[in-house]
């Protein structure tokens, strides 16, 4: 699907199809949403994840202590994925179930960017 098109493509690259990705989405809570909602929603999110089988997957909320420009209720929403394959699974299975529209009533997402992680 769209994000196996995608993972094909990163496979392309100077890297192999086992390099590590990671994926940043710089976001701020929505009105009336606190960092707490954010972590609960993060540990119910890793729940489903873990019961969907998808394995080499890691989540993380990051919550500014100092950026010299801090705005209400930023965050960052950062996964690492073992490689494409991992990535693509995980992002399909994000995009065809209820999560999105779960996750996008507590937040908005200024910008995303996926990365290629080599040691």
């Amino acid at each position: 699907v769209f994000c196996a098109a995608i993972a094909t493509a990163v496979a392309g690259q100077p890297a192999t199809a086992e390099t590590m990705l990671e994926n940043y989405f710089q976001c701020r809570t929505n009105d009336g949403v606190t960092y707490s909602d954010i972590v609960a929603f993060k540990n119910e999110y890793e729940t489903a994840v873990i019961a969907a089988g998808i394995e080499g997957y890691n989540l993380k909320v990051m919550f500014p202590v100092y950026n010299a420009v801090i705005g209400q209720g930023q965050f960052t929403w950062y996964g690492s994925f073992a490689n494409n394959t991992v990535w693509a699974e995980a992002s399909d299975w994000f995009n065809a179930s209820e999560w999105p529209a779960r996750f996008y009533a507590l937040v908005t997402c200024e910008s995303s960017s996926l990365w290629r992680a080599d040691d």
